[in-house]
């Protein structure tokens, strides 16, 4: 099942849920919202159902999912940012991966992390290819601020927002990821300090 091992964000879970259900997927994202709070996780998620073989997605068995979680399939990439920037080199490139068809799925998926950090010149390169994208692509942008987007970037995504994790949840990763089970109010107050 779909975001079964991520923690929060209940409402985007059952709408990327929907999206994927009804095959009514956009062609451009963006995934908003404070730092560590999981956005890229639901974005691989997202990206493994979207590329999918099977008719449950993601099925976990399909060469599609198989190479997703191996780091080897061809049609899916995570663009980081360089030297705490997104340049225009690596929007140029990324863009010419976009009009190559997709090898093992129908189709493509192109994450970029912490895309905020793209230079005007990166976001205007990207510009073109979020106006005509070809069919089979999806691009996700993730970031922690909307604001220094261009709006013309901004209009042509479908923005998810994402919320903090509430102390409940915070619980549940700490016992799930690292088997803490007593931790004090002071540490979450500092956790929740940290992720504003």
């Amino acid at each position: 099942m779909i975001f079964k091992d991520i923690i929060g964000n209940e409402k985007n879970k059952e709408l990327l849920k929907r999206i994927i259900d009804t095959n009514n997927i956009a062609h451009s994202y963006m995934f908003v919202g404070k730092e560590s709070i999981g956005k890229l996780l639901f974005a691989k998620e997202f990206a493994k159902a979207i590329l999918c073989l099977n008719q449950e997605k993601p099925c976990y068995k399909c060469k599609s999912c198989i190479e997703f979680d191996s780091y080897n399939n061809p049609d899916f990439i995570i663009l980081q940012p360089e030297e705490n920037s997104i340049k225009i080199d690596q929007i140029r490139e990324l863009t010419k991966k976009v009009y190559e068809k997709p090898v093992v799925s129908n189709k493509k998926v192109y994450i970029i992390n912490d895309s905020d950090c793209m230079t005007k010149e990166a976001q205007n390169c990207l510009l073109k290819t979020l106006e005509e994208p070809p069919e089979y692509v999806t691009i996700i942008l993730i970031a922690s601020s909307e604001n220094l987007f261009l709006p013309t970037i901004k209009s042509r995504c479908t923005k998810i927002q994402f919320k903090n994790l509430t102390k409940e949840e915070l619980a549940e990763v700490l016992k799930q990821k690292y088997n803490y089970t007593n931790v004090s109010e002071i540490t979450f107050n500092i956790a929740q300090r940290k992720r504003k």
